[in-house]
């Protein structure tokens, strides 16, 4: 059924190609031939077809599909339709075929290259993609900021960082991308993705040029918050660090699991573990956080004593039930409880526990993609920032 859209774009493009082409030319004699010619091609590529060559019969149909200025833009769909299919290599022949065609006009010669770049880019050849889409940028043309977009991907897909920002900053120069905020945010990831390179190399002055870049782009970038709390920590620098790491639980507090280890080493480097346990205490009241949750029941324990946590625990499950809460209070519990007793609130713990440890702790909400770790690129539909954490209420 899947080729049924291909034939069906086919068959109607070569009927109205045809009968356009006829309509402005009355006066030519070889109607005639033009027609059986057209349906012979017709009757072949069914049969092909029929036979279950549907290869042959594609190439058939794109043969009786005569160019002419009426029937450009039903290449353009049909080549963008094979590609969709993933006949890459139809897509390519159409496009190519098309754009061989003597006078065609310059904004359809530059559809006809936009979608071939695509083609490409859909086969894998992304250097002839980039090439092609070099060619239309030094053109100047209107197709120029479409080929930026597809040059983006390219840089992307091959990691090469500062072509892609280079490429977005030339595009948000358009005042119409000039305040686009999904470009904003993958420019300020590039610079992000630069940054953990320098990062890696112990390079830390060029890591703050690159984090200040991201910032430029997008003034509440968490990632770049994150790396900048990071390469402070690293450092030494414990107070601004931990200012980052305040900043980013006031701002982005979906993302605060990520940064409670290194937060709690940061406070603790400067002996401000009561201050992180209180910020800490916020973040938990006012937000769903089984990470931060669990952390902040250790600190009580360690600070206050199991009888503390416990006390805590049961406000905490008589105003907010969750299954983390019920986990960390049965292993308490456990802890004060007569040998046989503590055994069994232990094997009800571990069998909570177990499952908490299943679930996945990060969704993509554009493609619903699972997983265990963040990603600020979701692995599955390519999509920065849809990658959040997966936590729901009672979990």
């Amino acid at each position: 059924m899947g080729n049924l859209e291909i034939y069906g774009l086919l068959l109607t493009a070569i009927s109205a190609g045809w009968l356009l082409g006829k309509l402005g030319n009355r006066s030519n004699k070889q109607t005639g031939d033009g027609l059986g010619s057209i349906f012979h091609d017709y009757f072949v590529g069914l049969n092909y077809l029929l036979n279950d060559e549907p290869d042959e019969a594609i190439d058939t149909f794109i043969k009786a599909l005569e160019i002419n200025s009426e029937t450009v833009e039903t290449h353009l769909a049909l080549g963008a339709l094979l590609r969709r299919r993933g006949k890459v290599d139809k897509a390519i022949k159409v496009h190519q075929t098309l754009l061989a065609r003597p006078g065609l006009e310059a904004d359809m010669a530059d559809a006809a290259r936009i979608q071939l770049a695509q083609d490409y880019i859909t086969g894998g050849l992304l250097d002839r993609a980039e090439r092609l889409l070099k060619e239309l940028m030094q053109e100047n043309s209107v197709a120029k900021w479409e080929a930026l977009q597809l040059l983006i991907t390219i840089y992307q897909t091959e990691k090469e960082w500062e072509s892609a920002v280079a490429c977005t900053q030339e595009l948000l120069s358009n005042a119409r991308y000039k305040k686009d905020s999904d470009w904003n945010a993958r420019a300020a990831h590039y610079c992000c993705e630069i940054a953990e390179q320098f990062i890696d190399k112990e390079e830390n002055g060029k890591a703050r040029d690159s984090i200040k870049r991201a910032f430029g782009f997008r003034r509440h970038s968490v990632r770049a918050a994150v790396l900048l709390a990071r390469i402070e920590q690293r450092l030494g620098n414990f107070k601004a660090a931990n200012r980052e790491y305040l900043r980013i639980m006031q701002q982005n507090p979906a993302f605060v699991p990520q940064i409670l280890k290194a937060m709690r080493k940061s406070f603790a480097a400067i002996d401000k573990l009561p201050d992180f346990k209180h910020s800490l205490s916020d973040h938990v009241s006012n937000h769903f956080d089984p990470v931060a949750l669990n952390m902040l029941v250790q600190l009580i324990t360690e600070s206050d004593g199991s009888e503390a946590a416990i006390r805590f625990l049961r406000m905490k499950i008589a105003s907010e039930p969750s299954v983390t809460a019920a986990t960390q209070l049965l292993k308490l519990e456990a802890g004060l409880q007569e040998e046989a007793q503590a055994t069994d609130l232990e094997r009800i713990h571990q069998m909570l526990e177990n499952m908490l440890k299943k679930r996945a702790g990060y969704q993509c909400n554009q493609c619903g993609y699972e997983s265990k770790n963040l990603y600020w690129l979701c692995p599955s539909c390519h999509t920065w920032d849809s990658i959040e954490p997966n936590y729901k209420n009672g979990i």
